[in-house]
């Protein structure tokens, strides 16, 4: 497993993903670094990394489903989807004002066993929302990961919600 988390650290290293400087963020907040997601969740290298280390994390857990909320999570759950054999889910903003009206796109059921998959994390609120999403609609969360969590609050709030964030890496590892 370590080995493993080596190889995706050197592979969003040499993607670029992680750039230091001075940043402003979509918050208005300043950085001394951005994290470039998109970069990485659309590289089919660091995508198949990703979903090598998250299948083999919950190989055992009896999930039935793999949630990802739009947009970043998205390739995410698809590529862990396709390592797995597990279905996924797609987790919208908001419910669509037209056709189906669905704030999940994909088949949860009443009891099933989800995961949840965020490509990087701030505070955590965003993650909350897909949690409260599928559990408003009958899906049990067993664990919950982020590919990059930026060190800033996101595991310890969600732990006060009752859930263990599982960052796969954190910005401490490129420093």
């Amino acid at each position: 497993m370590e080995q493993d988390k080596k190889l995706l650290i050197n592979l969003l290293k040499a993607n670029d993903v992680i750039k230091f400087g001075k940043f402003t963020l979509s918050s208005g907040k300043k950085s001394d670094y951005y994290v470039d997601m998109k970069k990485a969740i659309t590289d089919p290298q660091i995508l198949l990394q990703v979903a090598k280390i998250i299948s083999n994390l919950i190989k055992d857990d009896a999930i039935d489903r793999i949630a990802g909320p739009a947009l970043g999570a998205v390739p995410i759950a698809t590529a862990v989807a396709l390592q797995s054999g597990i279905p996924m889910l797609m987790i919208r903003k908001a419910k669509k004002d037209y056709g189906t009206s669905k704030l999940i796109e994909g088949d949860l059921k009443e009891g099933d066993n989800v995961i949840v998959v965020e490509d990087v994390t701030t505070t955590g609120k965003s993650l909350l929302k897909t949690v409260r999403a599928v559990t408003d609609n009958g899906g049990k969360i067993k664990r919950t990961f982020v590919i990059v969590d930026r060190d800033e609050g996101a595991v310890e709030g969600l732990e006060k919600e009752g859930l263990q964030l599982e960052p796969i890496v954190s910005i401490s590892d490129f420093k």
